[in-house]
């Protein structure tokens, strides 16, 4: 794995170049690390799910995903191949040998590591007040919603079915709350699939999923399919933010990154992270380390998902919390994460 030091072009949103270039021997050198005093917390189990989901995406879409590649880690020697190694060791050992995922001995013999290095000239470094090798830890969730069959006063705003084309991508997320599939030409075009209140559609979109509870005590979760294709815009929220994104039950919980079609990667709760995975290349074994007392926590994570803020973002990843009725209740169920931590690619070695 000789560095080749040919620059990697950075992919913006639907993986169109942004003209800017990143260096990956800089960003992600290679290092020995020190886990004498380390501690590792995973789920073996739920791991080894989401690599298995991913790796089977990735074997799938490999050639008609531009996320379905190494990204920036081509620049320095690595294959998909070898990606697709590292999600097959992950998944092996959490069926057949699921402690050593928590035996760092067993992580420095098995995995080369490549550690996170944002660039200290990109804004959001001193933004948000990063230090040398640190990244920004966000968390999402799986919202927790009361919802209906019918509209009334309290629900007002629905989760939509993709209602296909021209309709999916002619309507701006204000002119669809504002009652597009209600009354008007586009009427009963788009099916809705509950109605909530206006703000849990919102967070909704925004989380990706949506576990809602309807008044006769069934419990149904929806994911997002398909969007209108609109960018998303940072500085804007709520009805502001064009970005609009129809929904479809997921049965088998929330699904990370993939078109409509592809291969479900389910997300799993602590071990399933979001990402720029038109850079860093979807299916990046992540390990996350922070200190904690004496001594380093460490957590293992696939990066499975995206969203808009990740097209590009090199500083900083989203961790997928589970089902929580408010981001106070996440942020209190994983309150042992810092928000700034550092991070590491692991890849396997040749075997």
């Amino acid at each position: 794995m000789t560095p080749l030091l040919l620059g990697w072009t950075i992919l913006g949103p639907n993986a169109a170049s942004t003209g800017t270039s990143a260096t990956a021997a800089t960003r992600f050198p290679r290092v020995v690390p020190d886990w004498s005093t380390a501690s590792i917390t995973t789920d073996p189990t739920a791991l080894g799910a989401v690599a298995a989901d991913t790796l089977t995406y990735l074997r799938a879409m490999q050639g008609s995903d531009p996320a379905a590649g190494p990204g920036i880690f081509a620049e320095i020697g690595v294959t998909e191949a070898r990606m697709e190694a590292t999600l097959a060791l992950v998944a092996e050992t959490a069926a057949h040998n699921p402690a050593a995922l928590s035996d760092p001995t067993w992580l420095t013999s098995n995995f080369y590591v490549y550690a996170w290095t944002p660039d200290p000239a990109d804004p959001r470094v001193a933004k948000w007040k990063l230090a040398s090798g640190e990244i920004r830890l966000t968390r999402y969730l799986t919202t927790m919603a009361e919802g209906v069959r019918t509209p009334d006063a309290t629900h007002t705003q629905a989760l939509y079915a993709d209602p296909g084309e021209p309709w999916r991508s002619t309507y701006t997320r204000a002119r669809i709350m504002a009652g597009a599939y209600v009354t008007g030409p586009a009427a009963d075009r788009a099916t809705p699939l509950a109605w909530l209140a206006e703000n849990d559609v919102h967070d909704a979109i925004m989380q990706g999923s949506a576990a809602v509870h309807f008044p006769d005590g069934t419990t149904h979760t929806y994911g997002v399919d398909v969007s209108n294709g609109i960018p998303y815009v940072a500085a804007h929220s709520g009805r502001a933010q064009d970005r609009y994104w129809y929904f479809k039950e997921r049965p088998d919980g929330p699904r990370g990154w993939g078109p409509p079609g592809s291969p479900d990667i389910g997300l799993k709760a602590g071990v399933s992270v979001a990402g720029d995975v038109y850079n860093l290349g979807l299916g990046r074994l992540i390990l996350l380390d922070y200190p904690e007392g004496s001594r380093t926590r460490l957590k293992l994570a696939v990066l499975a998902d995206s969203g808009g803020a990740f097209q590009p973002n090199l500083c900083q990843l989203d961790w997928y919390g589970g089902a929580y009725p408010s981001h106070d209740a996440l942020y209190a169920a994983w309150k042992d994460l810092p928000e700034h931590v550092h991070a590491s690619v692991l890849v396997a070695k040749e075997r």
